[in-house]
């Protein structure tokens, strides 16, 4: 049986030996990045009467070191996730790996996750790329994809889902398309061409055409990784959080600030693809796949 801090050892190794900069995640934050179906935890520190939030992922200090240096990097940090059940798969404190692949695109960046998962796994990998006919808003799509797609998913290998809608993903880039490059310009000019409000994941569209790129990896039915093509748009970054902000106000759920130096450094990103991976997810699945 792999204990934990065995993979940590050697998640380490594997990434100082291919030369990424490892980059400290700070656990007290005044801001983070706002966006849907996560939630933070608040802190606050009694001699200022602050509040601080808890990282709800990496991504934050990864950016900042990917806007400055521009290098390859990663971090393995604690993150809590609030509002979230409890479970086999779901603690509100877990452990995560994140790393960015500067100048690659997202083919690049599963390749690259199925060779460090090789060093651990023997198993095989196919994609399921979703439909673009499904539901449009945020509730709806994600009681279908845990019906219809999740509950379905293999238990015996590896698969790649693609072809997510662009509302879930704001930080991720989107689909290359003429459709694309229409809904910029709507963004720009506070309309939209596709109905509801602009980047708001809860709202309703006309149509749900626009994907981005973005992957999840389910690895025997459960989830182990989320990674994507960065989005460097400022304008699209910034109406998702603000949507966001709106919906929170007005259903009476959670609000932190979001981040208005995590959109700027977004901007000063190179062309890049990053992934997040449960760590105690993965040493899950080995330790099983050991077991058998």
């Amino acid at each position: 049986m792999m204990t934990l801090a065995d993979l940590l050892k050697s998640t380490r190794q594997y990434f100082w030996d291919l030369d990424f900069t490892e980059v400290e995640v700070p656990y007290l934050n005044a801001s983070l990045p706002l966006e849907s179906n996560i939630y933070s935890f608040t802190t606050k520190w009694t001699h200022s009467q602050a509040k601080f939030y808890l990282p709800t992922s990496p991504e934050m200090a990864l950016k900042k070191h990917l806007a400055e240096q521009k290098t390859d990097c990663f971090a393995i940090s604690h993150c809590f996730r609030d509002l979230e059940n409890s479970g086999p798969h779901h603690t509100p404190e877990f452990l995560m790996l994140e790393y960015y692949l500067v100048n690659k695109n997202l083919a690049d960046l599963q390749a690259s996750l199925k060779k460090f998962l090789n060093n651990y796994l023997k198993i095989n990998y196919s994609e399921l790329r979703l439909s673009d006919d499904l539901p449009n808003n945020e509730p709806d799509f994600n009681q279908y994809f845990l019906n219809d797609i999740e509950a379905k998913l293999p238990k015996d290998s590896a698969v790649f889902v693609t072809g997510y809608p662009a509302f879930l993903s704001p930080l991720a880039k989107r689909e290359e398309s003429g459709e694309v490059n229409n809904f910029f310009g709507a963004l720009r000019n506070e309309t939209s061409p596709l109905g509801g409000n602009v980047g708001n994941p809860h709202s309703p569209r006309k149509k749900n055409s626009l994907t981005s790129r973005r992957f999840e990896l389910y690895i025997n039915g459960i989830e182990i990784a989320n990674g994507c093509e960065e989005n460097r748009d400022a304008v699209l970054i910034n109406a998702a959080f603000t949507a966001e902000k709106i919906y929170r106000q007005q259903n009476n759920l959670p609000l932190h600030p979001y981040s208005e130096e995590f959109i700027a450094n977004c901007t000063s990103l190179p062309p890049c693809c990053g992934v997040g991976l449960g760590l105690e997810r993965l040493l899950m699945i080995l330790n099983h796949q050991n077991s058998l």
